[in-house]
């Protein structure tokens, strides 16, 4: 069941570097913005449909609100590139897991900063800064790993155009060497229950 959206999106915000750190990436990178919000809403969401207890909630959402925070240092050329990048745009890319978990890091939140090193791991060890395998990965981390790619599929992205929701679903769903399965269908069965819950209209690009 989907927790109160208000109430939620105040413990979200609790951070008393959020509003800033926000406010920096809106400044910096429009979609970005957009993209940290919708992610950072719909994995607390998924988070409690997950059965997970309040306070992780909250911080898996927080993860998800500044999982690409790192991107303040990224030009926008770059974050908004549509050809193929080169090796050292790609070090560049990648380097924003890091560069987010030291940002919270100093800011004093060390828990949502692991959370936002690992969300570009992979099952298969394929992914990044660190190589992770499987449960070696944390939970909150693979759960957010789909929301991201979820939101990036369906929002679409400069160099890929937007996707269906069952193409998108279909899409993680096959990808199993890549992301966890359960996430996967936590992450269906909160998109159902927003949808019942709105009366059929849905909140998060169903």
């Amino acid at each position: 069941m989907l927790e109160d959206s208000g109430a939620l999106l105040s413990d979200l915000f609790a951070q008393p570097f959020t509003v800033a750190l926000l406010g920096a990436v809106l400044a910096h990178d429009f979609e970005t913005h957009r993209h940290l919000l919708n992610v950072g809403m719909l994995s607390a969401y998924a988070g409690a449909t997950a059965g997970l207890e309040h306070p992780r909630v909250v911080m898996l959402g927080q993860a998800g609100l500044f999982h690409d925070v790192g991107k303040l240092h990224v030009s926008r050329m770059l974050l908004n590139a549509r050809h193929e990048l080169d090796a050292s745009e790609w070090f560049s890319l990648r380097a924003h897991a890091v560069r987010g978990e030291q940002m919270l890091h100093a800011r004093g939140a060390p828990t949502v900063a692991a959370i936002v090193r690992s969300h570009h791991e992979r099952l298969d060890g394929s992914g990044y800064p660190d190589g992770l395998r499987g449960l070696a990965i944390p939970w909150e981390a693979r759960l957010l790993a789909v929301v991201d790619a979820y939101d990036c599929m369906r929002a679409g992205r400069p160099y890929a155009a937007p996707i269906a929701y069952d193409e998108a679903i279909a899409r993680l769903e096959a990808a199993r060497t890549l992301y966890d399965s359960e996430a996967v269908e936590v992450l269906v069965a909160t998109l159902g229950a927003d949808r019942t819950a709105k009366g059929g209209q849905a909140t998060f690009l169903k």
